[in-house]
Parts: C-alpha cells; structure tokens; sequence
C-alpha cells in the first residue's frame, strides 16, 4: 500500500462520478451512508452533491444536525491490478446552482446517472451541496 499524492488524489476525484456519502445519524448514533452522484472541478476547489428530498427527508435532517461528513470514492484502474480509493472530509453546506455551475458541468460529464434537477423527479427538491474540503486521503493497493 502506498498513500496517493495531493495531484493523484485529485485525478481520482476527477475521473470518477460516483461516491459514498457518509453522514452523521445522531438519532441511532450510526453512520448513514449513501451513494450519490458527485462533480470535482479542481481550478475552483469546488466538490459538490445533488441531494433530493424536501426539509423531513432523513439524510436532510441527519444535515440539520451535524454538517460534517465523509465522502468515498474508489476505483480498480487496471483489472485484477491496483485498486485506489480516496477519503474526502469536510462540511456539506447547501448552495445555489449557479454558485457551483461548473463543477455539477463535471459531474454531468463523469456519470451517465447524474440527477438533472430539471429533469429528475420533482425538481422543488434536488438541492445542490458543496463540500468545503478539510481533509482528504488516499491509498493505493497492488491485487494479487
């Protein structure tokens, strides 16, 4: 195992579109981990999440509580030969849309998947949230 350089890690955020997101459940004191969908747009430090669902919404009221939070993303870059995966920690703050237009331009360009806020189910409650960064870390292992 060797830890991933800062440039290396941000290549791993970048290539990538997918991630779990991990937030703090304060009523059952477990992690609530979900996937989501995610852009990273280096030039601006900007790293943002689409969630959906209104104000009652578990995930959104876990963020009422505590906004800090854990993010994952993994990666096998050469089949059955070397696995990356990245941790990014930080705070999960609500935004704008146009406050962060260009890294949700990077997260419509890494995943087919993407929730379009105008497209995706009822769009009053797809919401964007940046990712201030305070932390991030990186591994590389060999497979077999």
């Amino acid at each position: 195992m060797r830890q991933l350089t800062d440039a290396e890690v941000i290549d791993v955020l970048q290539r990538n579109g997918t991630g779990v997101l991990a937030l703090n459940d304060w009523v059952d004191a477990n992690p609530h981990p979900l996937p989501v969908s995610y852009g990273y747009d280096d030039e601006r430090d900007l790293f943002v999440v689409q969630l959906e669902g209104d104000e009652e919404s578990h995930k959104k009221r876990c963020l009422q509580r505590d906004r800090n939070v854990g993010f994952t993303v993994y990666e096998e870059t050469e089949p059955k030969s070397t696995w990356r995966s990245v941790i990014v920690k930080g705070e999960l703050v609500e935004t704008e849309h146009a406050d962060v237009e260009p890294a949700l331009a990077v997260l419509a360009t890494n995943t087919q998947y993407a929730p379009n806020p105008v497209t995706w189910g009822d769009s009053d409650t797809v919401s964007p949230y940046q990712l201030e960064i305070e932390t991030w870390s990186g591994r590389e292992f060999t497979i077999g």
